[in-house]
């Protein structure tokens, strides 16, 4: 596909990596030159200086010819023009940042008047997935498939895990819980693991099951957490916002720590059910009067990733039992889970898996789009498909699919019923199913199968 991204801030320049490695078409569009002469230097794409909001820079970008334009600009009104200009001049799609709670409010109503496709919103799907984490604190990150029927949870093996030397069907046996382990990541590979694969310390499974075996699972391996009845956020800014109101809605009980005065009294009257503290989150004597180690949950969201590590790892210290940080910097990623903080999130990460599953979506013209994508380190990958009526492998046994290589069937997800695939399961019209696959670029799920 042919995309023009307008905007090469975080959020640009993490969908222009994205996008490299799917191979598709860029050029990238900014207004500050030694911006774009960065990101045009280090991923060898085409670069344009200049505002998405001018006519002859679009031009320039080919937008008239463009499969798909992305404004991801600091601003949501430029965002929002320039997709109503770039669909005039005669681009394909368009999809917009828009992070403003009274602007996104309004974007279902406003979204076909103004040609937009897709608009989203960094901080309030960020703030959804760590509400998701909440309810399942046991995992070190979630991801819901088929509504929710099924789910992808990720855990680090810790020394003394009693899975620790087992092979897959050893925990099979005398685990007998309906779960798959899907992917192990050892270190920097992801590995789609056999039935012989044995488990190491330090390793990092994800397991696909419905909720209720997940549950069962953790009871059994006494690593069971109940979920959070009480968050301690550090940080009241977008993120924060979007989560209190996430959390106060399933009855979580919120405080927020927040250093801006201005904003703490703003946070007091959107939020009346919250807790607002002014102060800063890294000053100990505030965080022991606040009772911090009471909560069962500490969120880290300020602006500085320094800050928000250091919290995190007095929250550790302090015993509470789920510590979720927010890390800006993919650099540092790897310096932070070695301290041992293992749930970490970043906002341009959480987008670009959205923004990569419309893009796959829209890239199969057959009906047989990804509905939810889930990315797993650099290679592999968890996708949902809707099975139609023209699946060539429909009430074919697995064992006779001729399923490609690397790529394994997750899951079966029939009406209400979560189905844990063996050998004889016949896939149905209407099922849903989760594949993992270290292969990319599968937009369809014809492509699953090898070629006869």
């Amino acid at each position: 596909m042919n995309i023009v991204i307008v905007g090469a801030g975080k959020v640009g320049e993490t969908l222009v990596a994205n996008f490299i490695r799917e191979k598709h078409d860029l050029v990238i569009v900014d207004s500050d030159y030694e911006t774009i002469d960065d990101v045009v230097n280090r991923y060898d794409v085409k670069g344009i200086v200049g505002g998405g909001l001018e006519r002859n820079v679009l031009i320039d970008a080919g937008v008239d010819k463009a499969d798909l334009l992305i404004a991801c600009t600091s601003r949501d009104e430029v965002n929002i023009l320039c997709c109503v200009l770039a669909k005039k001049i005669g681009v394909s799609r368009t999809i917009a940042r828009v992070r403003d709670p009274e602007y996104f409010k309004e974007m279902e109503n406003m979204r076909a008047d103004l040609g937009l496709d897709f608009a989203f919103n960094p901080e309030l799907t960020t703030a959804v997935e760590i509400a998701q984490i909440l309810k399942f604190p046991s995992a070190t990150s979630v991801e819901n498939f088929a509504g929710g029927r099924a789910r992808m949870a990720e855990f680090v093996i810790t020394a003394g895990n009693p899975l620790i030397g087992k092979t897959l069907k050893q925990i099979a046996k005398e685990y007998g819980n309906k779960i798959l382990i899907g992917v192990v990541r050892r270190g920097d590979k992801e590995i789609i693991p056999h039935g012989d694969f044995v488990l190491e310390n330090e390793d990092r499974i994800y397991i696909i099951a419905s909720e209720h075996e997940i549950v069962s699972f953790c009871k059994k391996l006494k690593i069971f957490k109940p979920r959070a009845k009480s968050a301690f956020i550090i940080g009241g800014g977008k993120i924060g916002y979007y989560l209190a109101q996430e959390l106060i809605s399933s009855g979580v009980s919120v405080k927020i720590v927040e250093a801006n005065e201005e904003r703490a009294t703003e946070l007091s009257t959107l939020l009346p059910a919250a807790t607002i503290i002014v102060g800063n989150g890294t000053e100990q004597e505030l965080l022991d009067e606040e009772n911090l180690k009471g909560n069962d949950a500490c969120i880290t969201l300020t602006g500085m990733d320094e800050e928000n590590v250091m919290i995190s790892l007095y929250a550790k210290q302090s015993k509470v039992d789920k510590i979720i940080t927010k890390i800006d910097r993919p650099s540092i990623l790897k310096m932070v889970k070695m301290l041992g903080l293992d749930t970490v999130v970043t906002p341009r990460n959480v987008i670009a898996n959205h923004i990569v599953r419309f893009v796959r979506a829209y890239s199969s013209a057959t009906g047989e789009g990804i509905d939810t994508l889930y990315k797993i380190g650099n290679k592999a990958e968890a996708m949902e498909f809707t099975v139609g009526e023209g699946f060539k492998g429909v009430d074919t046994p697995l064992k006779e699919l001729g399923i490609k290589k690397n790529l394994l069937i997750g899951g079966i997800v029939r009406g209400n019923e979560f189905i844990l695939p063996s050998g004889d399961s016949q896939i149905k019209v209407y099922d849903r199913i989760i594949v993992v696959s270290e292969e990319k670029q599968i937009t369809k799920l014809s492509q699953i199968l090898r070629k006869s």
